[in-house]
């Protein structure tokens, strides 16, 4: 019951808490994307107009600079030549009344050149065009020189005037037009002029022609301006230079503010949502303003309308904020809905899959406990979902893995009584080894002296001497087999062809094999190089061949085969005989154990071979063949390096 309850609040709270999160990322994600993709669309839209209104700019610059060289304006240069010397020119009154008709003509065709002036050097009006009607000169200047504005008294303005560059088009703000504006209200569009020369190109200054632009060119652009996401246009002036213009606000969808206002009153960026936006351009060229209290989104570009100028438009779109956010909103609470209805149905579903994984689970449990309290045979039948029915298995494989582990186990330790009974023999051996040894040579002196005393005296006598002395050699030999068993010499490493190798081994053994008539047959050898002690693995491989020649029957064949598997080398030796006892197999590895008739043998080539094999880091395996005989395996690593291929 307690499993059926966690399952129950764990699926719960895995369902709602990943399905929660899963929600608020897969919508902030869309609405980030969104966002991003609405940018690049409004940045598109900001820089479009941004171009109509370059091109319009451009082409009102284009037909000043056409204007200077009208006809008209070239005849008019004798009267400002002359003015600039402070005579009034003969022709002065005809010459006026042909330039301000020619004016006015030309604001008809070109509409957006507002007022058209022409000034004489020191920046006074001679002639002045507003909406195709001139202003006569009825203003005195000095000696009474004809004004159409009353005369200057603004040095500023007039050294300014001489910095401007000739034959091209620059941007002022006249003095004129700021005398007419007003300290409350500012116009929003500066002046162009263009310095007339006389000869044209070449001499000095003698006047300038000034143009106001009207901005009814530039409000029909923007009023045929996309408005994306219901966005508020709005255009203000960065101006540095120039304080009372720094700011000010030139067009303003919300507050309806035209660029073909004559006049604007004063209001500036400064002033707007706090000074955040007047905050946020000063930082970059171009950026978004997400103003949260205001509930609104400001995305604003910069653009220079004003080649002379540092001054630059900040053009700007207001949008609000719930136009962009509220669709997501809305999915959000969709979304959330649906949640909640998956999540209750979930729960029930939750509920009643419960009780289904609770019972093969507690199968599985007894089924544990029972192997925990000695019970190995026990293994549980898989039910329930997959993922009971995988745990099931994994039991059941877990059980199988623990009774091999447990033959693993009982071998390893018959390995090590068997190491330790060989350590212990072996320290033995040695002791008898080296006390037997000095009597027998002992004895194999005194048969030899008796051998030569005897002659041929006495040939039963010789007879018997001779057997002692055999025997004695016998047993001599037997001694340094069981010294050589208990030295255990390290192996000394060398690199060594394998096929050369086992051509010489063989050659060792063969006169062996032929008194036994026993063929000695080389099967599949993998030619390798092996990393070993040359000597004393030939020695393990020529016990195993002694012992398999012995064992075969007459006519009967040996096989020698090598081959790498892995990074090992596995040396096999197989014969034709009729196998061993099952219950001898435990004892082959046992010193002195021999199934050899009296008199062959010592028992320690097995013994001898295994410590050699083990020496190297590899394993000695014997074991009845399923076609008969017995088949012997030297393994051993290809090189003693693990690194090594």
């Amino acid at each position: 019951m307690q499993l059926k309850k966690a399952i129950f609040l764990w699926v719960s709270l895995a369902t709602l808490v990943p399905l929660t999160i899963l929600v608020l990322a897969a919508t902030v994600y869309s609405q980030r994307i969104y966002e991003e993709e609405l940018g690049r669309e409004i940045y598109a839209s900001l820089n479009s107009v941004v171009s109509e209104i370059d091109r319009r700019l451009s082409f009102e610059r284009e037909m000043l600079l056409g204007l200077v060289d009208a006809p008209a304006i070239q005849q008019f240069y004798p009267v400002l030549q002359s003015a600039s010397r402070g005579d009034i020119h003969p022709d002065f009154s005809p010459r006026s009344s042909t330039i301000n008709s020619f004016l006015g003509d030309f604001q008809e065709i070109v509409t957006s050149l507002n007022t058209i002036r022409l000034l004489d050097i020191n920046g006074n009006t001679l002639i002045k065009v507003r909406g195709g009607q001139y202003s006569p000169a009825y203003f005195d200047g000095i000696e009474s020189f004809p004004y159409a504005e009353e005369e200057l008294d603004d040095e500023t303005f007039i050294n300014r005037l001489k910095e401007i560059p000739a034959n091209e088009v620059s941007v002022v703000l006249l003095s004129q037009n700021r005398e007419e504006q007003g300290e409350d209200s500012s116009l929003p569009m500066m002046d162009y002029i263009i310095p007339l020369a006389y000869p044209s190109g070449a001499g000095e200054i003698i006047g300038y022609i000034t143009a106001n632009i009207r901005g009814k060119q530039i409000d029909r652009i923007l009023d045929f301006a996309p408005r994306l996401q219901n966005g508020k246009l709005l255009i203000a002036e960065f101006n540095p230079e120039q304080p009372d213009r720094d700011g000010l606000i030139l067009y303003d969808d919300k507050h309806r503010m035209r660029f073909s206002d004559i006049k604007l009153t004063n209001r500036r960026l400064q002033d707007e949502m706090d000074g955040k936006i007047w905050e946020a351009v000063q930082n970059g060229q171009e950026g978004i303003l997400r103003a949260e209290p205001e509930g609104q989104i400001i995305y604003f570009i910069e653009y220079q309308p004003y080649p002379n100028l540092l001054a630059h438009w900040v053009v700007a779109t207001r949008i609000d904020k719930q136009q962009v956010t509220g669709p997501f909103e809305d999915i959000r609470l969709a979304i959330g809905i649906f949640a909640g209805s998956a999540l209750l149905l979930g729960l029930w579903f939750t509920g009643f899959s419960a009780a289904r994984i609770a019972r093969p689970v507690t199968r599985l449990v007894y089924g544990m406990r029972d192997y925990a309290h000695g019970d190995f045979d026990t293994r549980v039948s898989p039910q329930g979902s997959d993922e009971i029915k995988q745990l099931g298995l994994t039991f059941n494989e877990m059980a199988d893995t623990l009774d091999h582990a447990r033959d693993e186990r009982d071998k390893a330790q018959d390995m090590m009584l068997q190491n330790a009974k060989l350590a212990s023999i072996g320290q033995l051996a040695a002791g008898i080894g080296h006390e037997i040894n000095n009597p027998l040579g002992n004895i194999l002196s005194y048969a030899k002296l008796l051998e030569r005393g005897l002659g041929d005296k006495d040939q039963r006598l010789l007879a018997d001497v001779t057997s002692l002395r055999e025997e004695a050699l016998r047993a001599s030999q037997i001694i340094r087999g069981i010294l050589n068993f208990a030295r255990q010499v390290p192996p000394k490493l060398s690199h060594f062809e394998l096929q050369p190798w086992l051509d010489e081994t063989l050659t060792l053994v063969r006169q062996s094999a032929k008194e036994q008539s026993v063929e000695l047959e080389v099967g599949q050898v993998d030619d390798y190089t092996l990393e070993a002690d040359r000597s004393q693995l030939q020695q393990a491989l020529v016990n195993l061949l002694l012992n398999a020649i012995c064992a075969s029957t007459p006519d009967g064949w040996v096989i020698t085969s090598i081959e790498r598997v892995g990074r090992d080398i596995v040396i096999s030796v197989q014969d034709s005989g009729g196998g061993i006892d099952n219950g001898d197999l435990g004892k082959i590895f046992d010193p002195f154990y021999s199934s050899k008739p009296e008199g062959k043998g010592t028992g320690l080539g097995l013994s001898i071979s295994l410590g050699i094999v083990e020496r190297h880091g590899g394993k000695l395996e014997v074991e009845n063949n399923a076609e008969g005989g017995v088949i012997a395996r030297i393994i051993v690593p290809l090189s003693q390096f693990k690194d090594d291929a």
